[in-house]
């Protein structure tokens, strides 16, 4: 039986493991519910920017990201049909100098270990398999009735996270009825063993690969025994659910990264030609936050995906998911102060900096499929200010 003081946390992946670390922490009860028979994290790798990776310092999660993952030296922006390269991003020790943290990328499941080793260790943290939210009462009393699995599990909670993801039950039940939208875009994701990947693309670095309605991904991750391969690709004219498309054979893979490809230099067509398994994902999106009664009402919050989905075209994901967290232990923490505007403090904090990396996601979206002029724009003014159009102060700094 849950603490009678315990948050409850709906959603077991990283934004909800994260919550209940920083909660946790603060020494807050917590129970958190996943409706999953085991906790486990699907998808490739991931990058954790600077801003995250100083909220990980501060949990005491460095040196497990650190030996799991690995710090790239540098960020190529490359053309995806003439191989030039267009931009150049030092990182590695630059980026621990000027942010006091580095950019490290990681694979997904590694991240959702670490967090999961280490609200084990919490006392205060109590983790539900097999539960799945179904109804959340109302919210004019004092606790908040919550009821699990149709009437299998009821109880009364002061406050209920919800870090479900993209589709989240919290959401619909008290914030937003809509379904996420898709946008046409797919991701094709594989993990690489190093040693299979062509010579010439080798190396520590981060590349990217920009060429008409697609761009590649690709980076080392878990110590660099493997490299994470992502292929993003535009108008892809073909139906599916959030999260990944079992429907999606090997066949219709191939055929579409033989489409999307055709035209793309040597280098690249062989790095793909290299993988041999991948798994397709449709994008989808919701508009872009508004307000923060969109990620707080009462004594309901929303914290990663559930409340800001990201596109992936600024690898802030995870990160934000991961600031969200540290925001709302924050602010929960907060003395004297009830718990709705403790909860409507932390969205106050956070919803214009989720909807500005919402924003520029998007935009990324634009630029690295460009064709034409402004595709020609783009690689020249890499090409004059690499260094300074790559970087984000604003976004690694805060």
């Amino acid at each position: 039986m849950a603490h009678p003081d315990a948050l409850a946390i709906v959603g077991g992946g990283i934004a909800g493991l994260a919550t209940a670390l920083a909660l946790g922490q603060q020494h807050q009860p917590i129970a958190l519910y996943e409706r999953a028979d085991t906790f486990t994290e699907a998808g490739a790798g991931i990058g954790l920017g600077p801003n995250a990776m100083r909220v990980c310092q501060s949990w005491g999660l460095s040196k497990a990201l650190l030996e799991m993952g690995c710090v790239p030296e540098q960020l190529l922006a490359c053309d995806a049909t003439n191989a030039q390269v267009c931009g150049r991003l030092h990182m590695g020790q630059s980026f621990i100098e000027k942010y006091g943290a580095p950019y490290v990328t990681v694979h997904r499941a590694d991240l959702h270990q670490v967090l999961m080793h280490a609200v084990l260790q919490l006392p205060a943290v109590e983790l539900h398999l097999n539960h799945t939210l179904t109804a959340v009462g109302d919210q004019r009393s004092e606790r908040l009735s919550l009821e699990f699995n149709h009437g299998q599990t009821r109880l009364e909670v002061p406050a209920l996270i919800g870090a479900d993801g993209l589709q989240s039950k919290v959401r619909q039940c008290l914030f937003d009825p809509n379904a996420p939208v898709p946008t046409g875009h797919w991701a094709y994701r594989s993990l690489l063993p190093a040693s299979d990947v062509p010579l010439a693309l080798r190396g520590s670095q981060m590349t990217i690969w920009m060429g008409p309605h697609l761009h590649v991904v690709h980076y080392p991750v878990r110590g660099g025994e493997y490299v994470n391969v992502v292929v993003l690709v535009a108008s892809v004219a073909r139906q599916a659910q959030p999260g990944w498309d079992v429907q999606t054979s090997s066949a219709q893979i191939a055929l579409d990264l033989q489409l999307a490809m055709r035209g793309c230099c040597v280098p690249l067509q062989e790095l793909i030609h290299a993988v041999t398994d991948w798994r397709a994902w449709c994008l989808f999106d919701r508009p872009t936050l508004q307000q923060a009664s969109q990620m707080a009402q009462g004594q309901v919050a929303l914290v990663g995906d559930a409340a800001h989905p990201m596109l992936p075209y600024l690898a802030q994901g995870a990160g934000m998911a991961v600031e969200d967290a540290a925001c709302l232990a924050m602010h929960w923490c907060q003395q004297g102060l009830s718990v709705q505007t403790r909860l409507m403090n932390y969205a106050q904090a956070r919803w214009q900096r989720a909807a500005k990396v919402q924003q520029r996601a998007r935009r990324n979206g634009v630029i690295f499929h460009a064709k034409g002029p402004l595709r020609w724009a783009r690689n020249a003014a890499l090409g004059l200010a690499g260094d300074r159009l790559m970087d984000m102060p604003w976004l690694y700094a805060a």
